[in-house]
């Protein structure tokens, strides 16, 4: 009886309860853009009962009206709501803003931003997706701690200069590595024309629509699973894949134009005959002519991007697709870039144990160079140089090309310098679960880069003097990449422990041909097989290979306390027997002191404080393949063919090594609306990689040697502030880095001198420091240039040459604020750098005042007679006087230190309601501007220069290079 009794109360209850529950059903939405959300979980609180979004963000759940709905959706704030008598219940999910729950893609995997134990800098698409730059490596810039991007010069399509927490090199290029979708790229300029600076940059051919996010790994810690390549830190670049739900399409495009934002103010010919009187005392007669050659070589250049897109997938099978062109003209005449970008990315899961996927990238671009900086043959120079009174054009309307100068506008018209690239980079991979926990993975990537470079020149002062001139050169680089990896991961108790073990190799090989012909015909014909004479033939091949073993080891106790162990083993073709593996070791910690119960319960305005430190072992093996071995080239003897000896072999050659230490603390206040990082690092660099001097009696006068050592030591520091007001949200970013870099060893203390601007690497001072002449400015008495008598021996002569200018900045930063209210959205991205100087080498010809250049008005105040006091000489035509105005001196280390507003983007999304009756899921139109304001005192077109391009040793000169432009564009992103 008491049994039924029993089984009669339950059964009963248990009728009440369902009684009270019904079907509650509605729609999640995303509350940036109203489109439904997939894949959301939402679950009865405190009970097992829960359910998923389909693919258009309806779900229907059963609940009581006491129950609490829970909607959870990783990168979503969640959401809790009580269903009382509601039966529809719609939830919008606004984006999870607080920066240090993130999700961080670090070397062969990912890691949560609060449990890292590394220095890792961070860039996510929404904050590049409206910045109207070509190139991935350009979109860095200002954007996170610890890393200097320079834009050599506004070559379209251009190389840049990245370089992560200063330079770790004498020889090597000093970029860092740059690994897409966890394969190593090719990158660097593989010309073979020379256009001085104006190199060009493997990285241009990738599309940074297509990027998801970067990680730049600056720490040792974070860079040591890539060993042998990671002092110059790496660059990790994760493209954008499929999400299950609802297919989407996306068009993006805008349209703009460039100008140049700053110009020489040079003489008139008015003031051009005045100065030339003064210099040789002759009066030049009046001929009419008054031509601003600026005017003629600038030109406003239009610019455009179009992208279009579509993603989407299911609980099998996910993918991306995209398409991108890109035309951009230069605001210097002739100069151009265009890109033509296609991508698929396809993720499909076989089974519960079996997944694969792929990754395949087309490129097609097209460059339009034209030689700069110091070239006797540039437009740039020539326009700039050539004086008001000569015209352009003659009274026929052929090209004036009298008198010492190039015609500017005949070398843009006439003159044909044009390169092409193909490339694919792609790559497949598998994963599959061997046991729950355990899984193994493997990838395999190829990127094939094939540049042609084509030049003529007929009509133009050069094309004349060799009757035609003709250069035609391939390249072709193939490199081979495949990551193999055994991955564990597992929790017991508060222990949580990730290992993972894996085997790379990689081959690259590069093949190249070089020919150069003159003497044709006819300008039509601008082959090297219409050439009468073929100059120059060559052509080479190299093959390179790197072999390597990673491990690393991440441990965590209740997420509180963190241990992260790292290593890699490489074996690199480029060294020889004695040292042809080298291992790289790291080691970090971190403690969360914010999770601590003595700061959660006196504290809680904080709400995340850690701290962490760092160090390891790093290698740089950028160095010419083989540099280790004897090598033998080819020539002719007395009409004969002969072989000789090329190189001294060198077996104990060996890695140049970096040892990093770091230490850090990251913090969230207010529920993380403020953060803060910190870093302090010193990295010590030793067995630098010099040519040294060798006995005479080997025949050779240098072979490569480990021999150098330098430091760089520095802070960074990092605010953000995400917080709303009502409708408004404010996002803001800042970041100010600052490194000091020295020079501790080299080879029997000798220093090296490179550069037109006095360039040295010296021991005890910074690379690249500028070593030269001080100047004491005008004697008022004479109107000579005075040099200051370093060793007080009574002369001026190159023993009293000293350090004067610095290029490398004191600090460095970014400054970002976004603000979006109701549909409306503003960005305004600030960028610096303090403390470096710049030589001007262009005032050595426009400031001469010796030579028939054109001058800039600062010659105005030259010195004319006894008692003037002014800081320019007198225009003299005295040898000695003469020397001393283009002396190499302090006279043109000028202060380069800039504020750019970078960008600032004004846009607006329409209403949902206008959208849906043109069936798209979202509308938005913007305008931004690139470039809008530079704040400087550097005299020059653009303090952000370097005439060298990418050299670690010449930095920061200006030689008439090539200045960035401003750039006004207007945007339209459509979503379906």
């Amino acid at each position: 009886m008491r049994k039924t009794l029993l089984f009669l109360i339950f059964s009963f209850l248990s009728w009440c309860s369902l009684a009270q529950q019904r079907a509650v059903h509605g729609k999640v939405t995303s509350a940036d853009d109203g489109t439904g959300q997939p894949g959301v979980n939402v679950v009865v609180k405190g009970t097992p009962r829960g359910t998923v979004t389909d693919a258009n963000g309806q779900y229907t759940i059963d609940a009581a009206p006491d129950d609490i709905l829970v909607f959870t959706f990783i990168g979503m704030l969640p959401q809790e709501i009580t269903v009382g008598t509601r039966e529809l219940i719609d939830v919008a999910m606004a984006a999870d803003i607080r920066e240090l729950s993130e999700v961080v893609v670090v070397g062969y995997g990912t890691e949560q931003k609060r449990l890292m134990t590394e220095a890792v800098g961070v860039v996510k698409s929404d904050a590049i997706k409206d910045l109207p730059v070509p190139t991935v490596d350009g979109v860095l810039q200002g954007q996170t701690t610890g890393v200097q991007v320079s834009q050599n010069s506004g070559t379209p399509g251009g190389a840049m200069s990245v370089r992560i927490r200063g330079n770790t090199s004498l020889s090597g290029s000093g970029q860092p590595l740059y690994v897409i979708d966890g394969i190593p790229i090719i990158t660097g300029d593989y010309a073979q024309i020379g256009y001085e600076g104006q190199g060009i940059n493997a990285l241009s051919d990738l599309n940074p629509n297509d990027i998801e996010s970067m990680s730049v790994l600056k720490d040792a810690a974070a860079s040591a699973v890539y060993g042998a390549r990671a002092s110059n830190g790496v660059v990790l670049i994760t493209t954008k894949r499929g999400k299950t739900g609802q297919s989407s399409v996306n068009f993006n495009m805008y349209k703009g134009f460039q100008q140049v934002w700053n110009r020489l103010d040079m003489l008139n010919a008015a003031q051009w005959r005045d100065y030339r009187k003064d210099l040789t005392g002759v009066e030049l007669p009046d001929n009419g002519v008054d031509v601003d050659w600026q005017d003629q070589i600038f030109r406003t250049a239009p610019m455009s991007n179009y992208e279009l897109s579509t993603t989407g997938g299911n609980d099998k099978t996910k993918f991306f697709i995209s398409g991108n062109y890109f035309d951009q003209d230069g605001i210097i005449l002739s100069t151009a870039f265009k890109r033509l970008n296609g991508r698929i990315n396809v993720d499909h899961k076989i089974n519960d144990r079996l997944s694969v996927g792929t990754s395949i990238g087309l490129t097609y671009s097209k460059s339009n160079r034209v030689e700069g900086d110091a070239s006797l043959h540039g437009i740039l120079p020539n326009g700039i140089s050539t004086p008001a009174v000569i015209s352009v054009y003659n009274a026929d309307g052929s090209y004036n090309q009298s008198g010492p100068y190039s015609n500017a506008v005949s070398i843009a018209n006439e003159a044909t310098n044009e390169n092409f690239t193909y490339r694919t980079l792609g790559n497949v991979f598998g994963e599959y679960r061997i046991l729950p926990g355990l899984t193994v993975t493997s990838k395999w990537g190829v990127d094939f880069y094939n540049l042609r470079e084509h030049a003529f020149e007929f009509n133009t002062v050069q094309g004349q003097k060799y009757n035609g001139l003709g250069f035609e050169t391939y390249t072709n680089v193939l490199n081979i990449v495949s990551n193999n990896m055994l991955r564990y991961e597992t929790s017991f108790g508060q222990h949580n422990l990730d290992v993972v073990a894996g085997y790379s190799f990689e081959k690259k090989e590069t093949r190249s041909s070089y020919m150069r012909g003159q003497d044709y015909t006819d300008e039509n014909l601008q082959y090297i097989n219409s050439a009468a004479t073929k100059v120059d033939v060559t052509a080479n091949a190299l093959d390179h290979g790197l072999r390597s073993y990673f491990s690393r080891l991440n441990y965590n106790y209740h997420g509180r306390y963190m241990v992260s162990l790292s290593g890699r083993i490489d074996g690199s073709s480029n060294f020889g027997p004695n040292h042809k593996n080298g291992f790289f070791p790291a080691a970090s910690v971190a403690w969360r002191i914010g999770e601590e119960d003595f700061i959660k319960d006196n504290l809680s305005v904080i709400s995340e404080f850690k701290v962490r430190a760092s160090y390891g072992l790093l290698g740089n093996e950028d160095l010419t393949p083989f540099s280790y071995q004897a090598m033998y080239g080819t020539a002719s003897y007395h009409g004969a063919p002969a072989i000789y000896p090329s190189q001294i072999p060198n077996p104990d050659l060996k890695w140049e090594s970096t040892a990093q230490f770091d230490v850090g603390l990251d913090a969230g206040l207010f529920e993380d609306r403020v953060t803060v990082s910190f870093d302090y690092y010193n990295k010590q660099t030793k067995d630098l990689l010099q040519a040294a001097p060798v006995e005479p009696s080997s025949g050779f006068s240098s072979a490569y040697q480990n021999v150098g050592e330098l430091e760089n030591k520095g802070i960074e520091i990092s605010l953000g502030y995400n917080n709303r007001f009502g409708d408004l949200q404010w996002t803001s970013r800042l970041n100010v880095s600052g490194n000091r870099n020295k020079v501790t060893k080299l080879y029997g203390g000798q220093p090296l001198d490179a550069g037109r601007g006095g360039n040295r690497i010296m021991e005890r001072q910074p690379i690249g420091v500028f070593y030269n002449f001080k100047s004491l400015g005008v004697d008022p008495s004479t109107g000579d240039i005075v040099f200051a008598d370093t060793n007080h021996d009574g002369e001026i002569t190159t023993d009293d040459r000293t350090v004067v200018g610095n290029p490398n900045p004191k600090f460095i930063g970014g400054f970002t604020n976004t603000f979006n209210y109701k549909n409306f959205d503003l960005s305004v991205f600030l960028q610096w750098s303090y403390g470096n100087d710049v030589f001007n080498g262009s005032r050595l010809y426009l400031e001469s005042l010796q030579r028939g250049d054109n001058q800039t008005t600062a010659v105005l105040r030259r010195w004319k007679k006894p008692g003037d006091i002014t800081d320019v000489p007198r225009a003299t035509s005295d040898p000695v006087a003469a020397a001393n105005n283009v002396r190499v001196s302090s006279r043109f280390v000028e202060d380069g230190s800039y504020l750019r507003v970078k960008n600032v983007t004004l846009g607006y999304t329409l209403r949902r309601k206008f959208s849906d009756k043109i069936m798209l899921s979202s509308i938005r139109v913007y305008a931004s501007a690139q470039n809008l304001f530079t704040f400087t005192n550097y005299g020059g077109l653009d303090p952000e220069v370097n005439y060298s391009g990418n050299d670690v040793s010449v930095v920061g000169t200006d030689f008439f290079t090539f200045p960035q432009a401003r750039a006004i564009t207007f945007g339209l992103n459509l979503k379906f």
